[in-house]
């Protein structure tokens, strides 16, 4: 282009300026001031290199050569010769222009670095591998804040350069350097509000899981290389009794005892999926639970996830022992009978009418007591389905205190003495008379039973703040106060080697218990071991 006034060059650098500035994307504002670059100075070549002035390594940004955009990568980077070899090394350390004109003379100079491109990218060193395919040259350098931390170069094969088209050339960079900084500093500014919503979404997803986990039934924990606690939920403190700031960063054998053996049996896994859970006893402060432990490998060392089993593992354990109870109760009374009937069918002894009578009513008093064993076994399983059906109505518990008295009186040892001391006042309750009666003839029946000594049970009932109390004293074995809870759960049975007592089904007290819930009272035991017991229940007073 031709020579250009003051104004002209001060419109232009304004439009370039407004040009440059429309785009916030670096490489878009290298491709538009090359294309005001094309009309304002002629070039067969552009490369765009930026300065770290802390590893003072010199890297190619932008490449154009005879019509052709090229790949940055392709231009090996460059180490600052502060000693002054080397055009672009000579612009950086001195922060001022150069115009050359006599490039194939320039590169024959020792102390530098030259190469030459073409269109395709082909790489050659100069002079070594021949002459440069350029005539003059321009090196302008990016300056800010008065540090230069770049360098761009124009390439002409056919003609010089002037100091007009240096001075132009110097401003068309000024603006685009300017644009380019606008551009990388928006794009970081991009980047960082990306990198910070990344942050705040992997937060917020950390928060949602630590809440997930404080919320699942499952103790999870998270052990590091070394051993220490790094998390502890919610669930892990309800089963363990560990409180979660009293165990992260403590050393986990503080909370498991023998946690090295515990922990050899269980598998680690790389993955949740693959995960294969084993139940193993953990000792926890003196208890013992029965734990179902996963694991797996995590970033920060080994997730560890367990559900308590202790219950179900008791649970199991009492449905086998009852198995076994129920087995034996009704083995005993079945060979009883069996062996009575087998005696009378027998044709080649005489028995007399005395041996008779004892065999038949052996027959008569075991098959009551298959009858009883059925019948507390039935009464069970409806009242776990809650298909057991009471009335409520109006029962004076003096009546049925008598009448349970002398159902019981038949079957009364000679070392017993029942005796009987019911309120005469018409205590009405409300409840369901036959179960009413079905309660107080266990608890008498119990009581004779834990009563080897004999001794005297008294049955007895009165007025109480919520209705009307029943209470069965005898003068027994008594019950020691840990078990006196217990006795009342399903299957729990007396230890029959140490009380010399012939058990049950473990079904009884449990029936006693439910029926008198269920009828809106509550039962309980107070007992000495050695002394006896007592045990009452109270029903709701009638209106």
């Amino acid at each position: 282009m031709g020579r250009q006034s003051e104004a002209e060059k001060a419109e232009l650098l304004l439009a370039a300026a407004r040009y440059l500035n429309e785009t916030l994307e670096p490489g878009r504002v290298y491709d538009r001031w090359h294309e005001l670059l094309t009309d304002a100075v002629p070039h067969a070549g552009v490369v765009v290199s930026s300065f770290d002035s802390e590893t003072e390594q010199i890297s190619c940004d932008y490449a154009w050569v005879d019509g052709e955009k090229l790949d940055p990568s392709i231009f090996p980077p460059l180490a600052l010769n502060r000693e002054g070899g080397g055009m672009q090394s000579r612009v950086i350390v001195s922060g001022e222009p150069l115009l050359v004109n006599d490039v194939p003379e320039q590169v024959k100079q020792p102390g530098g670095v030259y190469y030459d491109v073409d269109r395709e990218g082909r790489m050659r060193k100069v002079p070594e591998e021949g002459a440069p395919g350029v005539r003059a040259a321009m090196l302008l350098p990016v300056k800010h804040e008065g540090d230069v931390v770049g360098v761009v170069q124009l390439h002409n094969a056919d003609a010089e350069y002037d100091d007009e088209q240096l001075e132009l050339a110097e401003g068309l960079v000024g603006l685009m350097a300017a644009a380019a900084r606008n551009a990388r500093l928006h794009e970081a500014a991009q980047a960082e509000a990306a990198a910070r919503a990344r942050a705040e979404t992997i937060a917020a997803e950390r928060e949602n899981a630590a809440r997930v986990l404080e919320a699942v039934g499952d103790g999870v924990f998270l052990l590091d290389d070394e051993g220490l606690v790094g998390f502890w939920n919610r669930a892990a403190e309800l089963v363990t009794g560990r409180f979660g700031e009293d165990v992260r960063g403590r050393p986990v054998t503080e909370v498991f005892e023998s946690w090295e053996r515990v922990a050899e049996e269980i598998p680690v896994s790389e993955s949740s999926t693959a995960a294969r859970p084993v139940t193993l006893p953990v000792d926890v402060d003196g208890r013992e639970l029965w734990l179902s432990f996963v694991a797996v490998h995590s970033p920060g060392g080994v997730v560890y996830a367990f559900r308590d089993l202790t219950v179900e593992r008791g649970l199991e354990q009492a449905k086998s022992e009852f198995i076994a109870t129920i087995s034996h109760e009704l083995r005993t009374p079945m060979t009883a009978v069996l062996g009575a009937a087998k005696t009378l069918l027998r044709t080649d002894i005489e028995l007399s009418p005395e041996r008779r009578r004892e065999l038949l009513e052996m027959i008569g008093a075991q098959g009551t007591r298959l009858t009883q064993i059925t019948e507390e076994i039935l009464i069970a399983s409806r009242l776990d389905r809650g298909e057991l059906r009471l009335d409520r109505e109006h029962v004076k518990v003096g009546d049925v205190v008598r009448a349970a008295v002398d159902t019981m009186r038949e079957h009364l040892p000679g070392s017993i003495s029942l005796k009987v001391r019911a309120e005469s006042n018409g205590a009405t309750a409300i409840g369901d008379r036959n179960r009413i009666e079905q309660v107080l003839v266990n608890l008498i029946d119990n009581a004779i039973k834990y009563s080897p000594r004999g001794g005297d049970v008294i049955v007895s009932t009165a007025q109480s703040a919520r209705g009307v109390r029943v209470e069965v004293r005898d003068e027994g074995l008594g019950i020691p106060l840990a078990e006196q809870e217990a006795i009342f759960e399903k299957f729990y049975r007396h230890d029959a080697h140490q009380t010399h007592v012939t058990g049950g089904t473990g079904l009884g007290l449990y029936i006693c218990r439910e029926l008198v819930r269920r009828m809106g009272g509550e039962i309980g035991v107070q007992s000495q071991p050695g002394v006896g017991s007592t045990f009452y229940f109270e029903l709701p007073r009638a209106a």
